[in-house]
């Protein structure tokens, strides 16, 4: 195989992932879109809130790309655009799926997979445990709502500090009628109710 036809390749590969990852982060971005009634959202990246890997991905085709910038290489300008391009989908994509949405309608952990997406009715138990960095909530439900036979299954789900106050009182607000944990006028939860 000759070197053009290596470059063939490689450019066919680079642009195909490109696509690909601007496909990927436009349907994250309609997921995002369509979500109603957001009530609260947060950040739940490793670094500072941002997604780990996607983040030094974009930097390091980031600094590539200057180093090319600089040379004056044009092919190594493309390529690098390239996957700047690939790393800031993938940082789209990985942001808005690690961020957790409430809603009126219920938990949204990912908004690319369904299945981590808790309706409240859905919801027959909670607990809270108050940590260092944030609160732990553990979210027990049924994948059917109203088949008391499926079996239960565990959502965790980490509450910023700053966010504590307005999600106690939507979970109040939303599942209070069914589930009393939390004493009228006090943010801790009636552990005496459970003994």
């Amino acid at each position: 195989m000759t070197e053009t036809d290596l470059n063939i390749i490689y450019w066919f590969i680079l642009g195909s992932f490109t696509l690909a990852a601007v496909i990927f982060a436009s349907a994250t971005l309609l997921n995002v879109v369509r979500l109603r009634n957001v009530r609260l959202s947060w950040k739940a990246g490793k670094v500072m809130g941002y997604p780990l890997f996607s983040t030094l991905f974009l930097l390091s085709a980031v600094v590539v790309g200057s180093i090319a910038l600089h040379q004056g290489a044009l092919a190594e300008i493309m390529a690098a655009g390239l996957y700047a391009c690939v790393g800031g989908c993938w940082f789209t994509t990985s942001f808005y799926a690690s961020k957790h949405f409430i809603t009126d309608h219920g938990i949204v952990k990912n908004v690319n997979e369904p299945d981590q997406t808790v309706a409240w009715h859905q919801i027959r138990d909670f607990v809270e445990k108050e940590k260092k960095q944030h609160i732990h909530y553990i979210f027990i439900y049924r994948s059917e709502a109203y088949d008391e036979t499926s079996d239960l299954i565990r959502l965790e789900l980490e509450v910023p500090f700053r966010k504590k106050q307005a999600f106690q009182n939507l979970i109040s607000h939303k599942l209070g009628r069914r589930i009393r944990c939390y004493i009228k006028d006090d943010n801790d939860i009636n552990v005496e109710q459970f003994e």
